[in-house]
């Protein structure tokens, strides 16, 4: 039986974390360490908008998440929250005390850890890249040095994971059940996956368009595109629309904890940390 809206606000309550942290300075960009200037975009389009059918209020919110960006960095505020989690949760499991991203390959506990980077993490990449272990790959890749892994059939042998990183991917992949379940297998018992995904808990999940048996993708919905609207890349095309019933399939499969960030709505900006599930 489908979980009703206040079921569902009802488990988000309960996962919720409210993020709070004894190393992050606030006046500091927890990506680059910079003191904290912010230049405010407003990146989702009108065709966006309208595909998605946000209220004013929901744009507002996903402006915010996209377009409050670092003025050194170029990090949004979603970035900027990842990689506050991200530091939270290394620092909790191996007793550091990172305070800024860009401090994260210099750390002697994460010499050994495997970490999984399943496409570019923006403005985390670059220092994620410095790590010994990192296995980073891109869908699609047509260089021969970054691999190239489809999230529904990842490569990887089982349980060879610490750490899986992915923002805002599983809504462009055609089957984001199969994927969760392919994480699921890569981690380590005590692996962690964390992520991000445009979420609006006012509503049910949209299904954009649905794969068939030979793999071919059947649209639903109109084709809607994130990242620069007009270029409509094939692999920016917007299959799932995540409302409130993704987190019990979610909370099924892990052990889940949202880090909601203050300053949004709802759980628009915030980051899923989610650990096998016994």
């Amino acid at each position: 039986m489908m979980p009703t809206p206040a079921e569902e606000a009802s488990v988000a309550e309960r996962l919720k974390r409210p993020f709070t942290t004894l190393y992050a300075p606030a006046h500091l960009c927890p990506v680059c360490g910079s003191v904290l200037q912010l230049q405010y975009l407003n990146p989702i389009c009108d065709a966006l908008s309208r595909d998605w059918e946000l209220t004013e209020l929901q744009r507002r919110f996903l402006n915010c998440r996209e377009g409050c960006r670092c003025v050194q960095c170029g990090s949004s505020a979603r970035i900027r929250n990842l990689a506050r989690t991200i530091l939270e949760v290394i620092n909790l499991r191996c007793g550091t005390a990172l305070q800024v991203f860009k401090d994260l390959p210099g750390c002697p506990a994460l010499q050994a850890f495997r970490v999984a980077e399943i496409n570019n993490c923006a403005a985390l990449h670059t220092s994620l890249a410095k790590l010994p272990h990192l296995e980073y790959s891109e869908y699609g890749s047509n260089d021969s040095s970054v691999r190239s892994e489809d999230l529904m059939t990842l490569s990887y042998e089982d349980h060879s994971f610490d750490l899986v990183l992915m923002t805002d991917v599983l809504e462009h992949v055609p089957d984001y059940h199969k994927a969760l379940q392919e994480v699921r297998r890569v981690l380590r018992e005590d692996g962690v996956l964390i992520f991000t995904v445009p979420l609006l808990m006012e509503r049910k999940t949209d299904i954009r368009a649905r794969q068939e048996a030979d793999g071919s993708l059947v649209l639903l919905r109109p084709p809607s595109y994130h990242g620069n609207y007009a270029q409509r890349r094939p692999d920016m095309l917007v299959v799932y629309e995540f409302g409130y019933d993704f987190l019990v399939e979610l909370s099924g499969l892990f052990k889940t904890s949202i880090y909601a960030h203050d300053g949004f709505g709802g759980l628009v900006a915030s980051v899923f940390v989610c650990r096998r599930s016994a």
